[in-house]
């Protein structure tokens, strides 16, 4: 069971990093694309130039729309990134003070906590999707619940990153009873 959303995880985070570079490069030219069609095309020296071409026709008014709802995608698959590498952000003077096993027990709970809010998130989540099926994207004509999807992806990704974190400090706990088990077996042996 923990092999298996081990490998889930690990290709969660391999898919998401590969859509959130896919997104960032996307928004990256459409970015210089519409700065370009703005301020070279649209400008006064163009214009003299070629008077009789029609440069307006190269502002493409749903790239913003596109680039923002890029930015939403990689906001909320980073967020399953981060979470996977442990970078979020974390009140570490917990760390200091705590004894081994009273780290690992509140980390525990940690995770925990994160589970059932990332549970809630999915459950509530869903449920926002129903309602933005009904909504389109004025520019993009794009139905809203692939925008507001991004919100459910990232809260399952989450889970399944907690759920392995979970698993691996139980697996950690229990590995540690049975090393202390075994060590006073072993000194009295000797």
């Amino acid at each position: 069971m923990s092999e298996f959303f081990g490998k889930l995880s690990d290709k969660a985070d391999k898919i998401s990093r590969n859509i959130v570079i896919l997104f960032f490069v996307i928004a990256f030219i459409s970015t210089v694309y519409q700065v370009f069609s703005r301020y070279v095309l649209q400008s006064a020296i163009a214009k003299s130039i070629l008077p009789f071409v029609d440069f307006s026709i190269f502002n493409l008014t749903w790239i913003e729309e596109l680039i923002r709802y890029m930015f939403v995608w990689i906001v909320f698959l980073g967020i399953g990134i981060v979470y996977k590498s442990k970078g979020h952000a974390q009140v570490e003077i917990l760390h200091h003070y705590l004894s081994e096993k009273w780290k690992s027990k509140v980390m525990l709970l940690v995770e925990c906590i994160n589970s059932a809010l990332f549970l809630f998130l999915i459950i509530y989540g869903s449920r926002i999707l129903k309602f933005s099926v009904q909504q389109i994207s004025p520019s993009l004509g794009l139905n809203m619940t692939f925008i507001y999807g991004a919100v459910l992806v990232c809260s399952i990704v989450c889970f399944v990153h907690s759920s392995v974190n979970i698993l691996e400090l139980r697996t950690a706990k229990r590995d540690e009873r049975v090393v202390v088990q075994v060590e006073p077996q072993n000194t009295n042996m000797g």
